[in-house]
């Protein structure tokens, strides 16, 4: 990277509030995360074309969350790239969320999608209520809900200067099966499960920390081990390759050890194996003592004499 090159980012909000900013190069890869609590900010990013994208980091059911903004930023060597997104204020859509036989449904996932690809996503609460806020108006918007074995029929949304209708989405078809009209076929994702002991060979490690990072260093998936010392980390991986697991002691050692296992890949669909994971104590120097430190001594401990 270029010494001073990036972009200058300045934010205008509507309303005080803690963005969250990310930006992603010209191929479509993720570049940066973070959040920005004043009103400028420095992304530093090499020379080349940038999508910068800005949302209130408040819960998507807050009425007061903002409406989300973005750039396209050109990044020329040695420059600073002055750029500026407003957050405005957003749209709100209720509604409720009820079973076939129009009964409440609970933690159903809601999720609108808007014309430019910008998602936003809630859970319905206890009684089928669910509430999207900081929505971009004068868009148009695709509604739907699903359950674990359900899923509603998308319903269009003109996002006006009016308030929107109140939805109801209907939970009347099954998640699973292309057969009927609309339907999505299930997509099952990798996954990699393994054993792990402790540094004797004898014991299963309880809780241990499991992680699954990607050449990058990003991490993927997160999970501990059970009683038994077995995991499964995953789940939902495309077809990857050059992956590494970082297996971590659990809680009830005194010592953290690590083990990194490198360049595994995995298939849509496909359970590997790892095996057992044995965790190595590797050597470690004890700590010199401080010879500043001062020492106890008996006029340390010399109270003051009382006369009665």
């Amino acid at each position: 990277m270029t010494p001073g090159t990036g972009i200058d980012l300045r934010l205008v909000r509507a309303r005080p509030c803690v963005a969250r900013v990310r930006w992603w190069s010209a191929d479509g890869r993720l570049a940066g995360d973070k959040r920005v609590h004043d009103t400028t900010t420095l992304l530093r990013v090499p020379p080349g074309s940038w999508r910068v994208e800005v949302e209130d980091a408040r819960s998507s059911h807050d009425p007061a969350r903002l409406a989300p903004g973005r750039a396209q930023v050109e990044v020329r060597a040695g420059w600073r790239t002055a750029a500026e997104v407003r957050l405005a204020p957003g749209a709100t859509v209720t509604g409720s969320v009820r079973t076939a036989a129009d009964g409440r449904a609970s933690q159903a996932l809601v999720e609108a999608t808007t014309t430019d690809g910008t998602r936003v996503h809630t859970r319905s609460d206890a009684l089928g209520v669910f509430t999207l806020a900081g929505l971009p108006r004068g868009v148009d918007l695709l509604v739907g809900a699903r359950s674990r074995w359900h899923q509603a029929t998308p319903l269009l949304v003109r996002i006006g200067p009016a308030p929107a209708p109140r939805l109801v989405l209907r939970l009347a078809q099954p998640l699973l099966g292309a057969s009927r009209p609309g339907g999505v076929d299930p997509v099952v994702g990798g996954a990699l499960r393994g054993l792990v002991l402790d540094a004797d060979g004898e014991r299963a490690s309880y809780a241990a920390v499991v992680e699954l990072r990607d050449a990058r260093g990003t991490l993927l998936a997160r999970t501990r081990s059970d009683r038994e010392g077995r995991f499964v980390v995953g789940g939902d991986l495309p077809d990857r390759a050059g992956l590494t697991v970082v297996v971590k002691s659990g809680p009830g050692d005194v010592v953290v050890d690590r083990v990194h296992l490198r360049g595994l890949a995995v298939g849509a669909g496909q359970l590997v194996d790892l095996g057992t994971v044995r965790l190595t104590r590797s050597p470690r120097r004890p700590r010199p003592a401080r010879a500043s430190l001062p020492r106890a001594s008996a006029a340390s401990l010399r109270l003051p004499s009382t006369r009665v």
